[in-house]
């Protein structure tokens, strides 16, 4: 196997969860970026480019997300965080989290940054009295 090949497989791989945990990726290798090559496979793999604010989400869903930031791709979801019956918000929070256990990487639906999104890989989110829970 050729070795942009095996950078490839190796990106499919983290693209689709599969032998390793979506979380963050450094996309350099050998001081290349290799950004370019994980967008080719993203859209390949069925992600497409959009906000945040553009994603068709419902209360009880989330859908896979990659937010690339320089030549780290982090991993997340799009949601929507009810805190009360009225207020809520819809945004993009990373696997990343910080030291308050927060999402690292917050990305909020007013935003202009485009991010990764596949609404294949859209799943349930449990749900106390309406209220999302971590």
């Amino acid at each position: 196997m050729k070795p942009n090949a095996r950078i490839a497989e190796a990106m499919d791989e983290i693209i689709n969860g599969t032998n390793v945990e979506r979380f963050v990726h450094e996309l350099e290798v050998d001081g290349e970026d290799i950004s370019p090559l994980f967008t080719q496979r993203l859209r390949a793999a069925g992600f497409k480019e959009m906000t945040v604010g553009d994603v068709d989400v419902g209360f009880d869903q989330r859908v896979a997300t990659f937010a690339l930031r320089g030549t780290k791709a982090y991993f997340g979801w799009v949601f929507i965080e009810r805190f009360t019956e009225k207020k809520s918000r819809k945004l993009f929070g990373s696997a990343v989290r910080n030291k308050k256990g927060d999402w690292a990487i917050q990305i909020p639906s007013n935003s202009g940054e485009k991010v990764f999104v596949n609404d294949a890989q859209r799943l349930g989110m449990e749900l106390e009295n309406n209220f999302v829970l971590e």
